[in-house]
């Protein structure tokens, strides 16, 4: 048996790696899956590109990944495609380094006219200058994350959640167990090996294995506008900077990204500063940026590794991955650690990691998840029914395709409260539903708790129109409806 402590991509990926080969396990996940990282980004399934110049064995890892996951993970893809727009204040020495990159790494880009970029893309600058075609594309970060969930559960894998691991059971330095925390109180789980997967807070589970890892924590900054403004991935073709990328999701598009080293890593909250700054620097490719509809701010804090060295500039640590057995330095023997690298190399770093692992365990399977797809779940036939969520047209049919859910995941399963009015209209309906199969008080605390994420979102993008928007939501929420107003104290 093998416990994974972590229950996002890279956790996830490796539970999945690990059954296919027809290793036990269980994912330990301290909150809602992806409610770490991995719910946190712009949603871009990396071509490489972004890294060709800068990182190129990660660019490299993104390229061949960008492949598979189209093949095995395709319910959760978005093919796309994407630009790098290269604007007037950019030297034409960057360029042709960056086209040499992609070369070199056999990643297919192709320089396609302004003028014909512009009759698909709508109000681009006028200083955009030159744009490549990519193979960028879009990855629905809870889709793939509930694709996973099931295969794992499928094949007898167990995934708890809102589960704390406390301690590591060890004997002659050996892991055997470790002892968790949940709702119903403390208790112990015996196992053969431990995987720590998770994310920002690996640095502090290594610590149970008795050697520690420093961590660089860096935090990112992102914005959605509640129109899908753009048909493709657009990069800015610039070194690796703050606001530089637009990806469509859904019927939205996110601008990202700021990156802030940080040592908190569980500090999540954008401010006011953050997200206009943003909207400043996506005018750089959209002019018309500060009169789009934003919806709202969010941060992902990313969990980067860098072993030795201290480094003021997140920009310059790679966003390679690294398998640390920690039996092999000084930690405890069958311990291990799986740090760094990006969502779109979730399932290579799983299978590193699931590599060493099955070494450990004496397994010789060879991985098998670039080539097995991850299956989709079999569609209920139900009747729409009535809308509980206007803004993204989220029936109750559709929510009751997961009757015993939580609010945070018929949230990240629908869309359900993701629209211009954040849930304003339809969180009490979830609650009423949810009250079917929860106590009154617990349907109600979920409720407290969706307000509390999504306004933390909203408030920092509270100018102009949103500002009035914000102010009628409040409005019927502590008037109409007659709701408690919280607080972040």
């Amino acid at each position: 048996m093998v416990i994974v402590i972590g229950g996002g991509a890279s956790g996830l990926g490796l539970a999945w790696d690990l059954l296919l080969r027809s290793i036990p396990v269980m994912v330990v996940e301290m909150g809602d899956i992806g409610s770490g990282t991995s719910g946190r980004f712009h949603g871009l399934l990396h071509s490489g590109g972004r890294y060709v110049v800068s990182d190129v064995q990660a660019a490299r890892e993104c390229w061949e990944e960008n492949r598979i996951l189209k093949r095995v993970a395709g319910a959760a893809i978005k093919a796309t495609g994407g630009y790098f727009l290269s604007v007037d204040d950019e030297g034409d020495a960057y360029v042709q380094d960056w086209v040499k990159g992609a070369e070199a790494i056999g990643l297919p880009v192709k320089e396609v006219a302004v003028g014909q970029i512009r009759e698909t893309v709508e109000n681009l600058g006028p200083w955009v200058r030159r744009g490549f075609s990519v193979p960028d594309g879009v990855l629905e970060g809870f889709t793939l994350l509930h694709l996973l969930r099931l295969n794992i559960e499928n094949l007898g894998g167990e995934i708890l959640t809102h589960t704390t691991v406390t301690d590591i059971r060890h004997e002659n330095g050996r892991v055997v167990g470790v002892e968790v925390m949940d709702k119903d109180g403390p208790r112990v789980i015996a196992c053969d090996a431990v995987v720590n997967a998770a994310g920002p807070y690996a640095g502090e589970v290594a610590r149970l294995f008795h050697d520690g890892i420093a961590m660089q924590l860096s935090r990112g900054t992102m914005l959605i506008f509640a129109n899908r403004r753009v048909p493709y991935v657009i990069n800015r073709l610039a070194p690796p900077g703050d606001g530089d990328i637009i990806v469509p999701h859904g019927e939205t598009a996110i601008l990202g990204t700021t990156d802030v080293l940080q040592e908190d890593p569980g500090s999540t909250r954008a401010t006011r500063e953050e997200a206009q700054y943003l909207m400043q620097l996506g005018q750089r490719l959209f002019a018309d940026m500060d009169r789009w509809r934003v919806l709202r701010a969010f941060t992902g804090v990313r969990p980067l590794y860098q072993d030795g060295q201290e480094i003021r500039d997140s920009r310059y640590i790679s966003r390679d991955f690294t398998v640390i057995d920690h039996g092999q330095r000084r930690g405890l023997v069958g311990a291990f650690s799986l740090v760094g690298g990006k969502w779109t190399t979730y399932r290579l770093m799983a299978e590193h990691m699931a590599d060493a692992v099955a070494a450990y365990l004496k397994v010789k399977r060879s991985s098998r998840t670039a080539e097995v797809p991850l299956q989709t779940a079999v569609e209920m036939d139900l009747r729409p029914g009535p809308t509980i969520c206007e803004c993204e047209r989220v029936s109750l049919g559709q929510l009751a395709r997961w009757p015993c859910a939580s609010l945070t995941e018929w949230r990240t399963r629908s869309w359900f409260a993701m629209g211009p009015c954040q849930g304003t209209m339809c969180g009490h309906r979830g609650a009423l539903l949810a009250m079917a199969v929860q106590t009154p008080s617990t349907a109600l605390r979920e409720l407290s708790q969706l307000r509390h994420e999504r306004e933390r979102g909203w408030w920092p993008t509270t100018w102009g129109d949103n500002a009035r928007q914000w102010a009628l939501g409040q409005a019927l929420r502590h008037q109409t409806l007659a709701e408690e107003a919280w607080s972040d104290e």
